[in-house]
């Protein structure tokens, strides 16, 4: 693993994260979960949304949307650490969860990848897992269906109102997030 690219940084940049794939066939599947949120912070925050780094206007932070495709997303996280330097505490990566129910969003300091294989590119590039993360549950597959296919399928009309929900309250978050002042984080 390489040296840990959170170890030292400035406490007032803060880069959001949200994983996903970027092709357009991808853009609302459960896999694109975190991405999505990140947009509607975004523009929230009258922020052009837009595939890379897009740097918050007047400060020394940004967010990341994905250029590419979800296994590969440590290069453009790397790229942003590199350009913002975050400490570890304000790096966030929002990202969808198989091991929340469909619709809860919670917070987490630090961990593993939990076999998510963005998290675990990320993981990789930085040298470190102790960034915090929005997990966005999407539930677990159906029956035997194998969960590669589940995350890059789209969700059912039944599920709109929960999906919804949960990226209308991540985006309160990240927000939130973003307009903390260092001296709370």
């Amino acid at each position: 693993m390489p040296p840990n690219r959170l170890a030292t940084g400035n406490p007032s940049s803060r880069v959001v994260v949200g994983l996903g794939n970027a092709e357009r066939k991808y853009a609302r599947s459960r896999h694109n979960l975190g991405a999505r949120a990140v947009t509607e912070a975004m523009n929230r925050l009258n922020l052009t949304p837009a595939a890379g780094l897009v740097p918050v206007p007047m400060s020394r932070s940004g967010f990341v949307l994905p250029d590419g495709f979800m296994n590969d997303s440590g290069q453009i996280v790397l790229k942003a650490v590199e350009r913002w330097r975050p400490k570890a505490e304000n790096l966030l990566v929002v990202h969808d969860e198989l091991d929340l129910p469909l619709g809860e969003v919670r917070e987490r300091d630090g961990g593993g990848h939990g076999g998510h294989n963005g998290l675990r590119d990320v993981m990789q590039r930085l040298g470190t897992g102790s960034f915090k993360r929005l997990r966005i549950g999407i539930g677990r597959p159906p029956g035997s269906m194998d969960p590669a296919d589940y995350v890059l399928a789209t969700f059912r009309p039944d599920e709109f109102e929960a999906v919804n929900a949960a990226v209308d309250r991540a985006a309160d978050l990240i927000v939130e997030f973003v307009r903390a002042p260092a001296a709370l984080l």
